[in-house]
């Protein structure tokens, strides 16, 4: 008897859930995609100041080679051009917005250099996003090499 309760409470919070992310989300969809393409610019340019202002002060990164990194260490390799991006594509993204947190996955196709070496390819990506005073801030992001 128990075990059915936990299931009906678990199903309606996932409902619940899933209803909440799809109510008004236009709004957020919309914001978050236009943050992307703002993150892809910014890369591209190695504008860390812009890069700074939107990404948040405890944001972490599992690169795909499985390194964690800070945001101090995202922008301090920008700035010095130890990571530098010369193409940014993004594919297949989908926003889901639940009140003031956000995730955002995709796929990105990226050219460029880290530490001197050449990479290039296609990662699926998940990017979770905080609102905070009116703007969507990435708190932490995980990628994945495709074949």
């Amino acid at each position: 008897m128990r075990a059915s309760v936990v299931v009906l409470a678990v199903a309606s919070l996932l409902s619940a859930s899933h209803a909440g992310a799809q109510r008004g989300t236009a709004a957020a969809d919309e914001a978050l995609r236009a943050a992307e393409a703002a993150r892809r610019v910014a890369l591209l340019r190695g504008d860390t100041v812009a890069l700074a202002r939107m990404t948040a002060p405890e944001f972490y990164e599992v690169n795909r080679f499985g390194v964690v990194r800070s945001r101090s260490t995202n922008l301090q390799e920008v700035a010095s051009g130890t990571l530098k991006l010369l193409t940014i594509t993004y594919d297949s993204i989908t926003v889901h917005a639940y009140g003031d947190v956000a995730v955002l996955t995709g796929i990105a196709d990226n050219t460029g250099e880290y530490r001197g070496t050449p990479f290039s390819g296609r990662i699926r990506y998940t990017r979770v996003f905080v609102r905070r005073d009116g703007r969507w801030q990435a708190v932490a992001m995980q990628h994945t090499p495709m074949p």
